[in-house]
This record gives structure tokens, C-alpha cells and sequence, in this order.
């Protein structure tokens, strides 16, 4: 089994003896990573149980879990991220090694439910974490891995929210014919919002039409209400003109300027679809802050 490769590059020419030497610390790098993943494998049955009672509906006694993962070098007061792998054909054995010793590299827990690889893993990036696992699994399987993720969480009782999060995120990969990728909740648009469990608004509108928000409320600018007459008006610049009653360059120096904020891609059919509804939810939050008296200009911040 290869557990990777040491690289020199000398130099001058090698001699015997240093070539000798380059064999020796070959295998004491590879005695090393023996001994790691042992002392990983050694430790999974642990790891397993606490990830298994996170992951209960109710908790069993969340002071003894925040207690016994800090016994394995984990603050689950940090924030976390949980990874779903589901390997797709051959046999689970090595994909679950790997997973312990990946989960004691990463200083995260492993679990394994339903045929599918559990992580709850450090970090704030739940689509790199995702991304990190297939890159690394796949290959080393020789066949395709899905992979869902969601989070980031910053408390114990987060990882059963994230677990069903990424489950959904799965679920919905396989229905859309998305096997053999990785993703996490955020990377699905629109989809994420609805199969997220705290219905995240602000950050789906942040994500869609946040750049074009922020640059109308610091230059006073109107490219919000463009982008909305330019959809109302079928796409048309000059229809969209008429309903603002500016010129139709006008509007088309400010659709040059919403491609440069939002990316040249943002007209095409999965983009635009988010781009439409996030307006819509930002044009329905402004008229609810109205009615409560409330500053419209920007969804509010998620709270702690």
C-alpha cells in the first residue's frame, strides 16, 4: 500500500550513502504514518461512540460530550463542519479506515450511518471540506464518492442540525444525477435554502445580489431596482428603460456594472433563478421593515 511519496532533490549527484540514508528516512516517515493511523484506528471505536451520541435525537448528557471531547483534543465549542460520504460500489472497509485516520489527522470525529461515512470535522468552509474528502477518498477507493456537507456549527447541538442538512444535500445531489460530486448546502443556490433547517434568507440573499446591495448603499446608486424592471420587462434594456424612465444606455451601463459585481455567468438560466428570488425575498423583507418601522436598506445580520 503507498502512504505517499518522499522527494529529494539534491544539489549534486547522490552517493551510495546518501541514497542509503534517503531509503532510511523513507521508512521511518512511512514507520511513522503506520503508527498514526493505528493509534487512529486504535481510537475509532471511541471517536465512533461520541460522534454516534451527537448525533442523537435527544443528546445523552451534553456536559459528559463537551468533556469526553476534550479528552480527544476536540472543542466542540469551536466552529465545526459535518461531512457525509457515500461511497458509490465497492466495498466500505478501506473507506473506513481512511475515514479514522482522516478524522484523527484532522483533529474531527468519524462515524459510520446508513452505509455512509460520517465527519464532523474543524472549519468554517463546509463546500472545501466536502471538496477535501472526495479529493482524497475517491482515488483512493478508484471509484466515485458523493459527498454532502453543511455547517459551519459552533456548539454540540449543532451536529445533529448539520447531519440532517447534509443528508438532504446528498439526497438531493442523487436526484438532480449529481452522484459522484461534492457539495455542501450553501453550493446548492436556492435548493440549500430550502433544505437548510434554520432557512438561512440573509445569507442566500447575501450570496445571490449582496455585492449589488452593498454598492447601491454606498453610492446611492439604483442598480437594485434595474435589475427588478429589467426582469419585469422579459430582459429587455429598452422596456426596462421606459418603466424607469431613464435613457436605454442608461440601463445598459448599469447592467455592465451588475456583470462586473455579480460575475459575466449571472444571466445564465441556474444564476438568474437565484438572482430573481433573492430580489423577490429582499423586496418582501422591504415592505414587512416598512410596515414594522424597521431600516429596509439591508437584511439584518444572523444573530449569535
Amino acid at each position: 500500500e503507498d502512504l505517499g511519496v518522499l522527494v529529494i532533490r539534491p544539489a549534486t549527484g547522490l552517493t551510495g550513502e546518501d541514497e542509503r540514508l534517503l531509503e532510511l528516512a523513507a521508512q521511518s516517515v512511512a514507520f511513522l504514518l503506520l503508527m498514526q493511523r493505528s493509534t487512529a484506528v486504535a481510537e475509532g471505536p471511541v471517536r465512533d461512540e461520541l460522534l454516534d451520541d451527537l448525533l442523537a435525537d435527544p443528546q445523552h448528557a451534553p456536559q459528559q460530550i463537551v468533556q469526553r471531547a476534550r479528552r480527544l483534543g476536540i472543542d466542540l465549542g469551536k466552529p465545526h463542519v459535518l461531512v457525509v460520504a457515500r461511497p458509490e460500489g465497492g466495498e466500505q472497509g478501506r473507506a473506513v479506515v481512511w475515514a479514522s485516520s482522516y478524522a484523527y489527522r484532522m483533529s474531527g470525529l468519524k462515524t459510520v450511518q446508513g452505509g455512509c461515512i460520517v465527519l464532523l470535522l474543524p472549519g468554517l468552509d463546509a463546500s472545501a471540506a466536502a471538496k477535501a474528502v472526495s479529493g482524497e477518498l475517491a482515488p483512493l477507493l478508484g471509484h466515485p464518492v458523493s459527498v454532502g456537507a453543511a455547517g459551519p456549527g459552533w456548539s454540540p447541538d449543532s451536529a445533529g442540525r448539520m447531519y440532517l442538512e447534509a443528508m438532504r444535500c446528498l439526497d438531493a445531489m442523487s436526484a438532480l444525477g449529481g452522484a459522484g460530486s461534492a457539495a455542501s448546502v450553501q453550493d446548492l443556490g436556492f435548493l440549500g435554502l430550502l433544505l437548510s433547517d434554520d432557512h438561512d434568507v440573509d445569507g442566500f440573499i447575501e450570496s445571490a445580489i449582496g455585492p449589488v446591495l452593498d454598492y447601491d448603499a454606498e453610492r446611492f446608486t439604483d442598480l437594485t431596482r434595474t435589475l427588478e424592471a429589467y426582469f419585469a420587462s422579459g430582459g429587455s434594456p429598452t422596456n426596462a428603460a421606459e418603466a424607469l424612465h431613464v435613457h436605454p444606455n442608461t440601463v445598459s451601463r448599469r447592467l455592465e456594472r451588475i456583470s462586473e459585481l455579480l460575475g459575466a455567468e449571472w444571466q445564465k438560466p441556474g444564476q438568474v433563478l437565484e438572482v430573481q428570488l433573492a430580489l423577490r425575498l429582499q423586496r418582501t423583507r422591504d415592505v414587512l421593515a416598512r410596515q414594522r418601522g424597521a431600516d429596509p436598506t439591508r437584511p439584518s445580520p444572523p444573530t449569535a
